[in-house]
């Protein structure tokens, strides 16, 4: 957290920053009764009439849904700025995380979400709700089962819809077709969604294709759904789903039945690895700020818990840094749609990333440096000299995905999905790179990993033009010398162009210019091989 967070909201103590948008601010709460939970702020100075109308809609949909499958309410403040909502916090990754992280899901464990995700939509539709936003962003795997969050633009049958004549709201490649030609989402439409969330899960790519709005949306309306390689029982429902005429898609009550036949999603085993024990988060102001999440001058108010259990929680701040699970808490609560809290935050965001000195739920650098709070700083030499690899490195993952992989401001993500070296590795990593069309010269990329990383152990980056930025014959793409790993929970920094205008860099380090660039961060082996371990990006405006 900054200096000028507030300390409490709605009453609530405040103890870390889990997540941002372009509205404002959400933050980790506690109540009186040791209980987490999320609070949305929207900023003092935001005065968009349309998306306070559409704040207030959502406090009135989250208040009147009440469903398993969706975040409780707990309270909500709208008689004067700053306007917040108090929703119970759940842990664990979104699906967009999870697929992001570990590849498309196996056909029993979708099948299982698919049945899961239905009844959850029945629920919500019985109480006279439509979601109208459904996508891997706004689906939280918890431990019990998903949560359904995000109900933004979600509308009851009694609310007035506040799409502009000739918009509509939804997210590219999941909204229905009639929501586009018709501005009309009826129940059927959620259904539509699903589909597309389904697809995702199956196969780890858009469920239309990416590129621009323009074409995603021509093959929504025309197109077929991208299921290929997807398990023929997945494909037949997700397809039964996806029929461009609401009327022809398979009712909810029909889908749950149907799917319901792989079994319960909780007791599914690649679920549960997914999903892992929930974090053991801060319960105290004073907890918080011996992880380095809250500024110390707020230790010396009483804490929530008081007494006895202070003093117990200064002594354990230490650990609770070890277990803060920053990236499953960063993106999915972002405000504007790019993935419900898209992977983009979720990668250098959350509670962890304020000890750095970063900017948790951005990832953008405080100021100059990620690393100003106190973080260890990366050797500006490279391996050369110091008992580790080759400067020149070898890819070993020259597949057809692995060549096509980008980052794009659409998808607020890399894609396709790629299986990194070391999966267990992987869920501990986080990144840092810009998360706001970036302007400088010169970009800082940072990595580190949450609980203390291995040691002996090297990465490099290989940095990815926009598509087409050099011409036919230029591609632009760059590697860095690897660094050491600087060990423990400390941050390891390059960057661009510097760290990558080297003989052994590949080609040319262009300048910073328009487009989406994509940052590659590779383990490298003793003798020069690097594999991939994680993927990050930015956009220069």
């Amino acid at each position: 957290m900054r200096p000028e967070d507030p300390a409490r909201i709605g009453g609530y103590p405040v103890l870390a920053r889990i997540g941002a948008g372009g509205m404002g601010q959400v933050y980790l709460g506690v109540t009186g009764g040791a209980r987490h939970i999320a609070l949305k702020v929207i900023r003092d100075d935001f005065e968009n009439p349309q998306a306070l109308a559409r704040f207030r809609r959502e406090v009135a949909t989250v208040e009147r849904v009440r469903s398993r499958f969706a975040a409780a309410m707990v309270g909500a403040g709208l008689d004067a700025p700053p306007y917040w909502l108090a929703t119970e916090y759940v842990p664990g990754p979104t699906l967009r995380q999870a697929v992001a992280m570990h590849g498309p899901l196996p056909p029993d464990t979708c099948l299982r979400l698919l049945s899961a995700l239905a009844w959850g939509l029945l629920e919500i539709h019985r109480q006279g709700v439509q979601h109208r936003d459904l996508k891997p962003g706004n689906v939280i795997l918890a431990p019990d089962g998903p949560r359904l969050i995000d109900f933004g633009i979600a509308r009851g049958e009694d609310q007035t819809q506040i799409t502009r004549t000739g918009a509509w709201n939804g997210t590219p490649g999941y909204v229905a077709p009639e929501v586009v030609r018709e501005q009309s989402p009826v129940p059927a439409s959620d259904v539509f969604s699903l589909a597309g969330t389904i697809a995702y899960a199956a196969t780890g790519r858009p469920p239309f294709g990416g590129g621009r709005i323009e074409a995603i949306i021509h093959r929504t309306l025309s197109g077929d759904i991208d299921l290929d390689g997807a398990d023929p029982r997945v494909a037949e429902l997700v397809e039964a789903c996806a029929r461009k005429e609401p009327d022809e898609r398979m009712p909810l009550e029909r889908l749950a039945e149907l799917a319901a036949a792989a079994g319960a999603l909780a007791e599914d085993p690649a679920y549960r690895r997914l999903t892992g024990a929930p974090p053991a988060l801060p319960l105290t102001v004073e907890q918080a700020a011996a992880a380095g999440l809250v500024p110390p001058d707020r230790a010396r108010t009483p804490g929530l818990l008081g007494g006895r259990r202070r003093a117990a929680a200064l002594a354990a701040g230490a650990g609770v840094v070890a277990v803060v699970l920053a990236g499953a808490l960063a993106a999915r609560y972002a405000f504007d749609g790019g993935g419900g809290g898209g992977p983009s935050a979720t990668r250098s965001g959350g509670p962890a990333a304020a000890k750095t000195g970063g900017t948790p739920g951005t990832g953008a650098p405080a100021g100059s440096s990620p690393g100003a709070g106190g973080s260890t700083r990366s050797p500006g030499a490279g391996a050369t000299g110091t008992g580790g690899p080759p400067d020149n490195v070898l890819v070993k993952q020259p597949t057809n995905d692995f060549g096509s992989l980008a980052w794009t401001k659409a998808n607020s993500n890399c894609l396709p999905a790629i299986r990194p070296e070391d999966a267990g590795l992987a869920t501990q990593m986080q990144t840092s790179a810009p998360r706001v069309p970036y302007t400088g010269k010169n970009v800082e990329l940072g990595v580190r990993f949450k609980f203390a990383g291995p040691a002996h152990y090297y990465l490099a980056v290989q940095m990815r033009p926009p598509a087409g930025m050099g011409g036919n014959m230029i591609t632009g793409v760059v590697n860095s010398r690897p660094r050491p790993y600087p060990g423990g929970d400390g941050w390891l920094y390059v960057h661009y162009p510097a760290d990558f205008r080297w003989s052994g860099a590949g080609g040319e380090a262009f300048d910073l210019a328009k487009g989406d660039w994509t940052a590659i961060w590779l383990h490298v082996k003793p003798n020069g091989d690097a594999y991939y371990m994680g993927c990050d990006g930015f956009t220069v405006k």
